[in-house]
């Protein structure tokens, strides 16, 4: 089953999320030997956290402009965010603290340097987490496959999940930045306005923020670049932007309220109500 296509079930997304990462090169969890190939700050630290714009902001474009024939930014890429982080058993997870007051302790359950770049990664997802969700979203920082699993379940209010994930087709490990095309039919909507997106953050083991929107729409896009590279791109388009910062608007050039639209990079997950 390739990473891209649409799941229905909960056991099968279990499966697709293990398929994800099977390709990686894991090393032990405890030894914090996790690499971060792309610091992508996506949308939930911009909008909520950040006073600046996502750290790719070609990933962003207005919902008129996704058609078959389409154009993208000229500089989009795809690339993953992190390499070297595993997953690790629900009883394992729950057993090591997982809040800023035990910082020193999760440090040494881990085996990460105090004063490591790891270490302030570390501190920096823990005070991602920690931080209050935005209005109208519900937010969640799993620490194991079973926990995201539980809160994709509780927050959808369904076991029948479709599960989308962008996909770099063939052997290669990330699509260069180019321009890309939307492919004839290749664009594809999801049911429904409700979806769980979940982010990888940087940590020893596999941590996912996610987080519940309403008032969006989850597109799988099907983009051809110049040189031929094929991806299966996963967007999301949100209709209720009134309380975003004023700096999106100017960089795409739009009035406050203007729907928007953002491609997810790989290692990012959105599950969406089956119907």
């Amino acid at each position: 089953m390739m990473p891209g296509y649409f799941l229905r079930s909960i056991e099968l997304l279990i499966v697709y999320i293990i398929e994800c990462y099977s390709h990686f090169d894991f090393v032990d969890a405890k030894g914090g030997n996790v690499m971060l190939i792309n610091p992508y700050r996506p949308l939930y630290y911009s909008v909520a956290m950040e006073l600046q714009f996502p750290s790719d902001p070609t990933l962003f474009f207005l919902e008129k402009d996704l058609h078959p024939g389409a154009g993208m930014n000229p500089g989009l890429s795809f690339t993953r965010t992190l390499s070297g982080a595993a997953f690790i058993p629900r009883a394992q997870a729950d057993a090591i603290p997982f809040s800023s007051d035990k910082f020193p302790e999760i440090l040494h359950r881990l085996n990460v340097l105090p004063n490591s770049e790891l270490a302030k990664e570390v501190k920096k997802t823990l005070s991602d987490c920690e931080e209050a969700a935005i209005k109208g979203e519900r937010k969640y920082c799993a620490t194991s496959l079973e926990s995201m699993v539980d809160f994709v379940r509780s927050e959808l209010q369904t076991d029948d999940v479709r599960a989308m994930a962008t996909t770099v087709h063939g052997d290669k490990q990330a699509a260069r930045k180019q321009q890309y095309t939307v492919a004839p039919s290749g664009l594809r909507r999801t049911p429904g306005t409700k979806l769980v997106a979940c982010h990888p953050e940087a940590y020893p083991h596999t941590v996912y923020y996610c987080h519940l929107t309403r008032s969006t729409k989850a597109f799988l896009v099907t983009l051809v670049g110049t040189d031929g590279t094929t991806v299966e791109a996963v967007a999301a388009c949100h209709s209720d932007t009134s309380s975003w910062k004023p700096v999106f608007f100017k960089v795409l050039g739009v009035k406050r309220g203007t729907p928007i639209c953002h491609f997810l990079p790989q290692d990012h997950l959105i599950r969406t109500p089956a119907k």
